[in-house]
């Protein structure tokens, strides 16, 4: 199986081959799996350079010794070692929650989906949502109160910064490599207002509940976890890297994506899918009957037969581009 690699050359085969023996049993999410896998499709398409340069960076991380030392029984050999940091890298930012470091709303956007053009024009001056692109005055790592677009806008501007701290430009690293991650996950994006039942938003598909054999989960979750629930790097999910990019079409998107690089445009993209994909007509159908009476739970909601089949389409291509889009910030490393 070959994966595509920087200068679109098709050799990246190693994920696959020198990965395969870690751990025995896939499983079956945008957790930390998902992030993994951006994690793993960037690798691919970083040069040897790009590599060095970020896995030196990491190593100044306040918390490098914690996070990113590779665990004494890791197996896949140095090649795999080095593919396990910048897979933690993508999943630190999630590791540290509920710490001083947590920055909880720097994960998202809720760029707001109305019932009706009524309930628009009712809700769209009382939003109290923090949809900003400009950063705030005095911003830094410690300013807790930035959406998706602001905190990625302000890692990549101190990624390339002169005289920025060692540790400062690891922590922009990891920030970069998740959140870059998140917001190409439609529900990041995205959240469903109304005027009774949600007048603050569903968190982004949070609040939504969905019927599922084997117990109900909710929408959030039915899109987090399209890569399964592995919290490590195992086999299952270097597979997964390396299928989707085994397939020239998603291989031929992430280099189309590429080539646009601003957030604004990745929560456009994920917005659009929010409104034609995610928030399917049955769902938003849902949430008007529950508005008859707000103060009841919504009951459970079956999804169409077809809907797990494009949600994975969907989520194949997002971690593709942002996998692409990701090893182009890194190249940026002076």
């Amino acid at each position: 199986m070959r994966l595509a690699r920087a200068g679109n050359r098709p050799i990246v085969w190693m994920l696959s081959a020198a990965l395969l023996a870690v751990l025995p049993s896939p499983v079956s999410a945008w957790w930390d799996s998902g992030h993994r896998i951006v994690a793993l499709v960037a690798w691919s398409q970083m040069s040897p350079a790009v590599r060095s340069r970020v896995l030196a960076a990491l190593g100044h991380h306040p918390q490098a010794r914690e996070y990113f030392t590779p665990p004494p029984k890791l197996q896949g050999g140095i090649e795999f070692q080095r593919q396990w940091i910048i897979s933690q890298a993508a999943v630190w930012s999630d590791l540290v929650r509920k710490t001083d470091r947590d920055r909880p709303t720097w994960h998202y956007i809720n760029r707001p989906v109305f019932l009706s053009a009524t309930e628009r024009k009712i809700l769209s001056t009382k939003l109290k949502v923090n949809v900003a692109t400009a950063l705030p005055a005095d911003v830094s790592l410690a300013t807790r109160e930035l959406n998706v677009i602001q905190a990625l806008t302000f890692c990549r501007k101190r990624l390339v910064a002169r005289g920025g701290s060692q540790a400062e430009r690891a922590l922009c690293i990891t920030w970069i490599c998740h959140l870059v991650g998140d917001v190409h996950q439609p529900c990041h994006s995205t959240a469903t207002f109304s005027t009774r039942r949600f007048p603050a938003g569903d968190r982004g598909g949070n609040d939504i509940p969905i019927a599922r054999a084997g117990g109900d989960t909710n929408l959030h979750m039915v899109w987090d976890g399209q890569f399964g629930g592995s919290r490590t790097l195992e086999s299952g999910v270097v597979r997964r890297a390396a299928s989707l990019l085994a397939d020239p079409r998603l291989v031929a998107a992430g280099q189309r994506a590429a080539k646009r690089l601003g957030a604004e445009t990745w929560v456009e993209e994920s917005h659009q899918l929010a409104r034609k994909v995610v928030y399917h007509p049955v769902i938003l159908d849902a949430i008007r009957r529950a508005e008859r009476d707000p103060g009841q739970p919504i009951p459970p909601i079956t999804l169409p037969r077809n809907y797990p089949g494009r949600a994975a389409a969907v989520a194949g291509r997002r971690v593709v581009e942002a996998g692409f889009r990701l090893a182009k910030l890194l190249s940026q490393l002076p």
